[in-house]
């Protein structure tokens, strides 16, 4: 459709001249600008984001924008603005030199219109807006019909393993940030680390491509479907059960923290959403004191040093917790480097690796602490993505387009290294965790990669895509009377 809407557009520019009317030239010029930038528009969001304009987009842009520091991403908006301005200059230009040449012969004028209206409807951004008023407008009924007999009901038992658990989320942060041969000496401490179960072939499930949806996605085994101010209800997501949820019914106190603002992407109402007790933000931590900062908020070395004060707190004055944790080090477009960072050798120009190399150094020192101290054998820690780099300046950067996710489990009973090789999606995450505790199997739509297979289906599957439309609708009354 695309390579139909730029013929069509660029046949009705060599038809203008028959538009007998200055007026009717003006209007078209008009189109003209409006279809190029809309047209330019979805080609840079299909170069940074590597989406066409659609559902995923207007998320993206509703959660993500508000709060973003502007100044990690001038070049782009600088490009930007240079790029609308040579629009507008190719209009008035083309209404210059069109003008004076107007043709009187008017019987060209349908077929200019034929011409032009086809370039506007196949243009990807109107298909694609038009895609995007079906997404919030599906057919429940159906949709339900298609999607249950893959939602599983979680049915969660007492825990086999009374441990606490620290949940590392690493920003943007593939898995073959850990292949030597690919990156040679970029992760050298995680790539160390022992008593573990490596998951080597997860993906990320289409639509939960960046913080908030990766976050929901892992916690919750289904897609996040942003519903425009209903999501900010307390009761929103409700009629679904997630991993929090399950352990906090076990007894478990639910800790969060991160560099950035809790605002930013709505965070904070995701976690009060999904029972948090305890939650740290940009805001939260600089009461404590001064810390070094970056365009986000707080650089990692000084929040992962409060985290680990609170892990011992934890950890001595409660039974369980959870301990979830999401670093910043590593986000797009260039990363940031800590200042316990600063003096780190690394051979590499790249300030994207420096910023993983800065990663791994800063979270596996906190790894080790934690491993080294009397409370390791009651600590189980994953290490995930979030979700994979989007977007980055490093010119190295195509050799992650083909990268697997990060997903591992540390634990003292664990003896040495176990291989996890069967496919895996970023549902399966925590699923998988609580069924190394023994608790659950199956939870929405994850399942538990140690006794049973992913879904099989590809990671942008329409079964996803459905469940994330209906998602709100979903009820787990309904499914067990389908399934009985």
């Amino acid at each position: 459709m695309t390579y139909i809407s730029l013929l069509c557009f660029i046949v009705s520019l060599f038809l203008a001249k028959f538009l007998h009317k200055k007026w009717l030239l003006s209007i078209a010029c008009v189109g003209a600008f409006v279809y190029i930038l809309a047209f330019v528009f979805d080609t840079i969001l299909l170069i940074y984001l590597g989406k066409h304009f659609g559902f995923y987009v207007v998320t993206f842009i509703k959660t993500s924008l508000q709060g973003a520091p502007f100044s990690t991403f001038a070049k782009e908006l600088a490009l930007l603005g240079c790029v609308v301005l040579a629009i507008l200059l190719f209009c008035v230009i083309f209404y210059q030199k069109i003008s004076p040449k107007l043709s009187k012969n008017i019987k060209f004028i349908p077929i200019f219109a034929i011409f032009f209206i086809t370039a506007f409807l196949t243009n990807p951004l109107y298909i694609n807006a038009k895609e995007l008023y079906e997404i919030y407008n599906p057919p429940v009924a159906k949709f339900k019909k298609a999607v249950y007999p893959f939602v599983a009901v979680p049915k969660p038992k007492q825990s086999a393993k009374n441990k606490n658990i620290v949940y590392i989320y690493l920003e943007s942060f593939d898995r073959d940030y850990l292949n030597s041969k690919i990156y040679p000496n970029l992760t050298p401490n995680l790539s160390a680390l022992t008593n573990k179960i490596d998951f080597t072939n997860t993906t990320q499930v289409v639509d939960t491509e960046f913080t908030l949806k990766g976050l929901f996605g892992s916690h919750c085994a289904l897609n996040y479907m942003f519903v425009f101010g209903k999501d900010k209800d307390k009761n929103f997501s409700k009629n679904i059960k997630c991993a929090s949820e399950i352990l906090k019914e076990q007894g478990y106190y639910l800790y969060f923290m991160k560099g950035a603002e809790l605002d930013y992407q709505d965070t904070r109402i995701f976690l009060k959403q999904r029972n948090y007790d305890e939650m740290k933000g940009k805001s939260e931590i600089l009461k404590s004191g001064e810390k070094s900062l970056n365009e986000w908020g707080v650089n990692d070395d000084d929040m992962l040093e409060i985290a680990w004060e609170d892990f011992a707190r934890l950890s001595k004055e409660k039974k369980n917790f959870l301990q979830t944790l999401l670093t910043i080090g590593t986000h797009a477009p260039n990363g940031f480097l800590s200042k316990s960072c600063e003096n780190l050798s690394f051979a590499s120009d790249s300030q994207m690796q420096k910023a993983a190399h800065c990663t791994d150094f800063l979270v596996g020192k906190f790894i080790d602490k934690i491993r080294a101290s009397e409370f390791s054998k009651d600590t189980i820690i994953v290490l995930q993505n979030d979700h994979p780099l989007f977007y980055s300046r490093d010119k190295h950067g195509e050799k992650l387009q083909n990268s697997k996710n990060l997903f591992v489990i540390l634990d003292d009973d664990i003896n040495g290294t176990i291989t996890i090789d069967k496919k895996g999606t970023s549902f399966d995450t925590f699923t998988t965790v609580l069924g190394y505790m023994g608790i659950l199997d199956e939870m929405n739509l994850g399942r538990n990669l140690l006794m049973a297979d992913s879904l099989p289906f590809e990671d942008d599957d329409e079964i996803y895509k459905k469940t994330s439309r209906i998602f709100t609708e979903i009820s787990y009354g309904e499914i067990k009377i389908n399934a009985d």
